[in-house]
């Protein structure tokens, strides 16, 4: 694993011209021609908590916008939650996405996340996996760092057990993701790199050109994934009890307004 731990001192502002829009949702009703509302139990990946169920994704309002609601939800000692991707039915390659999101506060246990992988019939992590923003820090409540932290990622290699993956988190942005209001979320996805940025500002960029030895993984056609997991080994809970973001019967919400492809 290459890790790297530092603080988002880059103001670079990006300014390419994003060309054409090629794809927009505005959530103003679920278009299940685009989207799956997923279902599994919990433990199914990563050790996470919560089940995934339909009946925690939902179209409402929020600020007088039409948007998509993922909801978390605590009963007692199980926890439900929202889940969503396009795999087979909306995808593309070497585009701009971006996504205006508000996040819950993460506390100890949320993992809110918009994210990508390959629409391609090969196992994980050869498939490709672009983490474009996830809440949080790997293991997190250890360190004490699960609300100042917010990293992105990036995963490939030929199996699990040999896979590769290249993070990158960065200090005093987290907090700023978490004042209740809404920012934008962006990959500009080239041949040769994977540009993140936050409100127009550069966060990261990861280099995925042929000299690079990744460039295979990220040449096929990637498909859309929002949801809000709570718990597992990224946040470092696995006990339900050590769950302080919701309590039973509390419910927690994160807000898709709107997703545009380029």
């Amino acid at each position: 694993m290459c890790l790297f731990q530092q603080s988002c001192s880059s103001n670079e502002v990006v300014t390419e011209d994003p060309g054409n829009l090629f794809f927009k949702d505005d959530f103003t009703s679920f278009n299940d021609k685009i989207w799956t509302k997923e279902v599994h139990a919990a433990g199914w990946v990563n050790q996470e908590l919560q089940a995934y169920d339909a009946s925690h994704v939902s179209v409402g309002t929020d600020e007088g916008k039409s948007v998509l609601i993922l909801t978390a939800e605590r009963q007692g000692n199980k926890i439900f939650s929202g889940r969503i991707n396009s795999k087979g039915k909306k995808n593309f390659k070497y585009r701009k996405i971006e996504a205006s999101i508000k996040l819950p506060k993460t506390a100890n246990g949320l993992w809110p996340a918009f994210w990508m992988m390959g629409d391609n019939e090969k196992p994980w992590p050869q498939c490709g996996e672009i983490d474009i923003i996830e809440m949080g820090e790997r293991n997190g409540i250890a360190s004490g760092t699960t609300e100042t932290l917010m990293n992105t990622a990036i995963h490939y290699g030929v199996d699990a057990q040999s896979g590769h993956q290249q993070e990158y988190f960065a200090q005093n942005v987290s907090h700023s993701q978490q004042d209740g209001k809404y920012h934008t979320y962006a990959l500009d996805w080239t041949e040769d790199s994977l540009k993140v940025s936050i409100d127009n500002v550069k966060y990261y960029s990861f280099d995925i050109s042929k000299s690079s030895g990744r460039y295979e993984y990220f040449h096929d056609n990637f498909f859309m994934v929002f949801n809000l997991a709570v718990g597992g080994a990224f946040t470092g809970i696995t006990d339900i009890n050590k769950i302080t973001a919701l309590k039973d019967g509390e419910k927690v919400n994160m807000y898709i307004d709107w997703v545009k492809i380029y």
